[in-house]
């Protein structure tokens, strides 16, 4: 049986730093928006274990990074991702119509 290896967010995130300090580029930066998609799976469980989009923001702020509970609202309503929950059965297909 083949053993695959699996990494940690945390390996990851280092390697990313180091091979870009490595290659001399700019340290990379994301907007408000970017971050909320790049840490779409981890507000999601956040969500799933009862915490409040103020909650998480107030989480995300002690890191610095300045979000409203609004940005990670808006963002689960979005049109892709209320069909990406639809298909993955997280919602019921009633969900799906217009408010």
């Amino acid at each position: 049986m083949l053993h695959t290896r699996t990494y940690s967010i945390d390996q990851i995130a280092v390697a990313a730093r180091e091979l870009r300090q490595a290659a001399g580029a700019n340290e990379e930066r994301f907007t408000s928006n970017q971050v909320v998609d790049l840490l779409g799976g981890e507000i999601q469980i956040l969500r799933e274990r009862g915490f409040s989009d103020d909650r998480i923001t107030r989480l995300l702020n002690g890191f610095d990074i300045e979000l409203k509970p609004s940005q990670i609202d808006r963002r689960s309503r979005t049109a892709g991702n209320l069909i990406r929950r639809m298909l993955w059965n997280r919602i019921p297909s009633r969900e799906m119509q217009p408010e």
